[in-house]
């Protein structure tokens, strides 16, 4: 394996790419016990500087997940988290957008319950892990309607981001490539949409835009509370949350997707039911520009939720 960068933190140290080692027998990966994170970092040329994005709500989901499975011995808080992952990016002088993926996941050896050894591990990628298309640019993404259904609170809760969980939605993706389209959206057991696997969907009807509630079995995403907040703020439109009916989107005038990975993505179509008969529409692009400007800090709100990493 070549690495893209040098270093990764591995059972909480900084090591060579090359010396992380996980054993097979481990839970992590025999059962899945992982709880892991994407999170951005940006790099603005014009301040020299690069930005985790939302880096604190990350690291407190990541533990919120971690508890919620049952891990045990867990003694770093998010800011030391935090403060690990800003060493690791210097120390792999890191001048570019980066996608962070840090986990907690059980170690050793043990049974199908084991709670611990808890180890933290980091690995850094460069580009754009999903193919997306910052500012919502891109308005060619086909989806279908998946005849996977999401899981729920009630068989492992889509509220912990865990590894096992995206299997889940790995089937749902699997079929809609072998379908022949780009991606999928998942309903759940009362037959509403949930999610795109990795996605939370905004679908835009008039002047109003809807997205499923957060009992709609979707991860409570940090995008798009990102989305929801900037709508209000920088385009003066309230985001109505409720369940959604299959057939709304296909009646939709736009439709996007909104993930740490996907950032803001166009959809063209559903189940080859055109999206409002165009391609790109103005609120999905609106909101496009203004996410591109908030994650690299060229917006004036919310600088809170950039954490600037280099030393100037």
């Amino acid at each position: 394996i070549v690495a893209e960068f040098k270093y990764l933190i591995f059972d909480g140290d900084i090591v060579p790419y090359e010396d992380a080692r996980l054993h097979i027998s481990t839970p992590a990966v025999r059962y899945g016990a992982t709880a892991f994170e994407g999170i951005r970092a940006y790099w603005n040329n014009d301040v020299d500087q690069l930005f985790m994005f939302r880096a604190r709500d990350h690291m407190e989901r990541l533990l919120q997940s971690a508890w919620l499975m049952g891990m045990e011995g867990i003694t770093y808080s998010a800011d030391e988290l935090i403060s690990m992952v800003m060493k690791l990016l210097r120390l792999n002088n890191v001048r570019q957008d980066v996608h962070i993926r840090p986990s907690l996941f059980v170690a050793g050896e043990g049974p199908i319950s084991a709670r611990g050894p808890v180890c933290f591990g980091v690995v850094l990628t460069s580009g754009n892990p999903a193919q997306s298309s910052r500012g919502g640019s891109n308005c060619s993404m086909r989806l279908a309607v998946s005849s996977w259904r999401r899981i729920d609170d009630n068989t492992v809760s889509p509220k912990i981001k865990a590894a096992a969980n995206y299997q889940n939605g790995r089937m749902a993706l699997i079929q809609a490539e072998e379908d022949g389209y780009d991606r999928a959206v998942m309903l759940n057991a009362a037959g509403k949409v949930s999610e795109e696997p990795r996605a939370c969907i905004f679908v835009i009807r008039g002047d109003k835009v809807i997205t499923p509630s957060i009992t709609s079995d979707i991860l409570e995403s940090i995008t798009r509370d990102s989305v929801i907040q900037l709508l209000k703020e920088a385009h003066s439109i309230e985001v109505i949350e409720r369940e959604v009916d299959r057939t709304e989107l296909y009646l939709a005038d736009e439709l996007f997707l909104a993930g740490t990975a996907l950032e803001i993505t166009a959809v063209n179509s559903v189940d080859h039911f055109g999206i409002g008969g165009r391609s790109c529409e103005s609120i999905t692009s609106a909101i496009g520009r203004t996410y591109a400007s908030a994650v690299s800090s060229n917006y004036g709100l919310h600088s809170e939720w950039l954490e600037p990493v280099c030393d100037v």
